[in-house]
């Protein structure tokens, strides 16, 4: 318990000043963040532009540091070997890896290794999910690695880009001065089997006052073609899609096209037990009377989310919740397929992709460090356009229509959840979920890890 209790202190402590590379999801230190960003606390390092990072104390900063942890993890019958290391070095260098191999590739969240004819040792895919070096001061960071971006106001109700995609490599210049943070990334999602290049380019700002406020506007940009090399219109980080597509500042013409999205998001502690957090996202616009007279309509998306803290101490927190989170039949989809937002056949934002909306009412509790526990009820639809059924599918007409479209699929359901670190380094996990219309689906699982830390 004391353990877990100083190693939280050390990897979110306000003191700290210099973030190295985001957690990875199944690490119990994102519990502890996102519950205390609920409350408003962390909110100094918190940011619409990315996900949770780890930060170093001061002490760490002026010699060789090196984390690093080994694990054993267990998902019903399905089994996954991974280690963990990050690195930093005078001051501001940090590098970081996270490789793991797995017996079963549906078994784990986020995975995206290709499974092997063959197995050794009882695995039969391993892939990195995280990985890269990294330099930072008080206002620059430089990063080229493979991860993925978190972008929008609150907790899971992310519009464009998630922290549930697959992974994928690109390099990342971020700005911090002061209240005013700046963000650009640009990296290669896939090639597909016609010879198709897909390249993400995204950049953002947002305004803090590091303590309750944050507005945040950004550009998202899909782009590829048939042996499309990377464009250096789009690695201009100020510029938009806009004018570079509308003058032709592209590096060869007819090699492809792009699709962007812009999106604006509010994070407000109203008070220190009421936090509101929304995202609205424009894909297409329908402007032109012409297009209006067609019967188009507007590529749009929004989510909200309000919770509220009546139980906070230092020893117990619990919060609830209700969130809603709508993206339309058209967005995220464009007219050339390989420029719709997904990434080996997964969405790169909202997990149900598009043509969809959800309603969530929920509860959290947890003791701060050792016991997280989560419910939820809601209701889900889906229509039959959506990106998660025809991820490259182009779409051509954008006329208004019913939503969601054709045939819809509707989950209402109640969930719980809880993660429990049993022993300082053993963490048990569970899931069950109970729908309308489907049997109860369970999950258990259990993280088994070994840490260790060194200075040089």
């Amino acid at each position: 318990m004391k353990y877990i209790v100083i190693q939280s202190i050390l990897i979110l402590g306000f003191n700290s000043i210099l973030n190295a590379q985001e957690i990875p999801e199944e690490f119990i230190e994102n519990e502890i963040y996102n519950l205390s960003v609920d409350i408003g606390e962390n909110w100094e390092s918190y940011t619409t532009l990315g996900s949770p990072r780890f930060q170093l104390s001061q002490n760490e900063l002026n010699q060789l540091n090196i984390h690093s942890r080994f694990g054993f993890q267990s998902i019903n019958n399905s089994i996954a070997l991974y280690g963990f290391g990050h690195f930093t070095f005078n001051n501001n260098f940090y590098g970081y890896l996270y490789p793991r191999i797995v017996n079963d590739i549906d078994a784990f969240p986020r995975y995206s290794g290709i499974p092997r004819d063959i197995t050794r040792g009882g695995f039969n895919s391993g892939e990195t999910d995280l990985s890269g070096i990294g330099y930072q001061s008080d206002w620059l960071t430089i990063q080229l690695g493979r991860g993925r971006e978190n972008w929008g106001a609150g907790t899971n109700i992310q519009l464009a880009l998630s922290k549930n995609s697959p992974p994928y490599d690109y390099g990342m210049i971020g700005l911090d001065m002061k209240n005013i943070r700046v963000k650009y990334i640009h990296g290669f999602l896939e090639s597909t089997e016609s010879i198709v290049n897909r390249y993400i380019t995204a950049r953002g700002v947002e305004w803090t006052n590091k303590k309750t406020l944050i507005f945040g506007l950004t550009e998202t940009v899909i782009y590829s073609g048939e042996n499309r090399p990377i464009d250096l219109g789009y690695m201009n980080p100020i510029s938009t899609h806009l004018e570079i597509e509308l003058n032709e500042r592209l590096n060869s013409l007819g090699t492809g096209s792009a699709n962007a999205v812009w999106q604006a998001s509010l994070d407000w502690m109203v008070s220190p037990k009421i936090r509101l957090s929304g995202n609205f996202l424009f894909d297409e616009f329908v402007i032109d009377g012409i297009e209006k007279d067609a019967g188009k309509e507007h590529g749009l998306a929004y989510s909200g989310r309000i919770s509220f803290t009546p139980v906070k101490n230092k020893s117990s927190l619990l919060t609830a919740y209700i969130s809603l989170l709508k993206v339309g039949t058209p967005t995220f989809r464009h007219g050339s397929g390989t420029n719709n937002f997904v990434i080996r056949n997964k969405p790169l934002g909202w997990y149900y992709g598009s043509d969809g909306r959800e309603l969530k009412i929920g509860m959290n509790y947890s003791n701060r460090n050792k016991l997280f526990l989560y419910m939820s009820t809601g209701k889900r639809e889906r229509g039959e356009e959506s990106i998660t059924l025809r991820p490259y599918e182009p779409y051509k007409d954008y006329l208004a229509g019913p939503f969601p479209s054709g045939g819809v699929e509707i989950h209402e359901f109640i969930s719980m959840d809880f993660k429990w670190v049993w022993k300082p380094s053993i963490q048990l996990e569970g899931k069950a979920e109970w729908g309308k219309n489907s049997e109860p689906n369970w999950i258990f699982g259990m993280n088994i890890y070994f840490p260790k830390e060194f200075q040089l």
